[in-house]
């Protein structure tokens, strides 16, 4: 997550710019179904060959990202057999002219059998790879994405890497697999998600960590979660997730039930997860919600750096509800609801929990109810009932270690 954050951060800065223009869309005659680009009358795509367009002319730098238009999806797609390429990739990181920077409406219609399977280098891999623009009532069904290099970034069946918005969109029956951000339909995300769903989903982190030498923040084996791989900035609320999050290597970090990764968001609200989390050779960072999350008490600290900036500390969790099942042997920082806050630039990121429930089984070491550890957070109305071992376990766990992050 660092340095997917590292790499893309100057996109923050496009995405705040762009959100206060209008741009007139170029002319596509003939390429989509009809419309004219516009947000009264938007470019129809009603055919897996007009959207493969939408994908070429974003990928090659010919439409700017198709900044200020609008698009709208007319009918379901049914991408069986088709080579799929993500709309929007970092090839042109200097005039930003190959992220997808357009809204685009799926209208509630449905793209079916989507398969994306890639052993190279990648970061954002999905329907959409980089999104900096709008992307809603999108439904996706029946997806594979698997990312194997061991460097990738960034890989949801949606969208891999989101510094837009995403709203109302669902993904179901989906396997997604990668080393770093991988989400059942985001990877990475820095903007809002609301209304949001993922259904009979399993995520997939690969890799292998080594913390022999203090347990830092890596890239490697890390953040992995049903809705969202790796949040970073923005806010959830709305969203729903069920199915298993696995990791397949040593020591894993940032697994969770709506997002592996959600910190520096400013709340996580009316949110509901039911996940079963497996990892057999330890771990960190675990919980039934999401892995680690909080706000730092100055809300600027990641402006210069990240682009993100927090307006609320601690950060709030509040009206969640989890059924979890964790199964991680000897892993840290496990709670059913959050595994921890994360060391940051001289503390912990904290985390503020109102009227969230919690049920579930946990095998892990010294993990609580709640959160495997919580220093500065705070806690009111909650409810538990989650063992280990069929003996209840304490609200907040015994773990001693900070998670540190590398960027101090």
């Amino acid at each position: 997550m660092k340095q997917l954050r590292k790499t893309l951060s100057l996109l923050c800065v496009l995405a705040m710019a762009l959100a206060c223009l209008s741009v007139p869309a170029p002319a596509e005659e003939t390429a989509f179904a009809g419309g004219s680009g516009t947000e009264e009358d938007p470019w129809q795509i009603e055919t897996v060959e007009q959207l493969a367009y939408l994908a070429s002319t974003v990928n090659d730098g010919s439409k700017s990202g198709y900044m200020g238009a609008y698009f709208a999806l007319t009918a379901d797609l049914d991408m069986t057999g088709v080579d799929w390429t993500p709309i929007g990739n970092m090839a042109d990181m200097e005039n930003y002219t190959t992220l997808f920077l357009g809204s685009f409406d799926g209208q509630g219609h449905t793209v079916s059998n989507l398969t994306y399977e890639n052993d190279q280098f990648i970061v954002g891999a999905g329907l959409f790879g980089i999104s900096v623009g709008e992307i809603k009532n999108v439904n996706i069904e029946n997806a594979v994405v698997h990312c194997t290099e061991a460097n990738s970034m960034a890989i949801g069946s949606l969208v891999g890497y989101s510094m837009g918005s995403v709203t109302g969109c669902s993904v179901t029956s989906a396997d997604v697999l990668g080393n770093n951000c991988t989400g059942g339909l985001i990877g990475g995300d820095v903007g809002p998600v609301t209304n949001c769903s993922a259904t009979n989903v399993t995520v997939t982190i690969i890799g292998d960590n080594d913390f022999s030498e203090g347990l830092v923040q890596c890239d490697v084996a890390e953040c992995g979660g049903l809705l969202i791989g790796g949040g970073f900035g923005g806010m959830i609320a709305n969203c729903t997730a069920q199915g298993t999050v696995r990791a397949e290597g040593n020591e894993p970090v940032g697994m969770g039930g709506i997002g592996g990764c959600l910190e520096m968001m400013d709340s996580i609200t009316n949110c509901t997860a039911d996940v079963t989390i497996v990892s057999a050779r330890g771990g960190h960072a675990i919980g039934g919600l999401c892995g680690y999350a909080g706000t730092h008490s100055n809300g600027h600290v990641a402006e210069e750096s990240e682009g993100v900036v927090t307006s609320i500390y601690p950060g709030i969790i509040e009206n969640c509800a989890v059924n979890v099942k964790i199964d991680a042997p000897e892993a840290t920082h496990v709670g059913g609801l959050v595994g921890t806050g994360l060391y940051y630039y001289g503390e912990e990121t904290a985390f503020a929990v109102n009227n969230c429930t919690v049920n579930g089984e946990i095998t892990a070491a010294a993990p609580g109810a709640l959160a495997g550890r919580a220093e500065g957070c705070t806690f009111e109305n909650c409810t538990v009932n989650v063992t280990m071992n069929g003996e209840a376990l304490p609200e907040i766990g015994a773990t001693d270690r900070m998670y540190e992050s590398a960027d101090q």
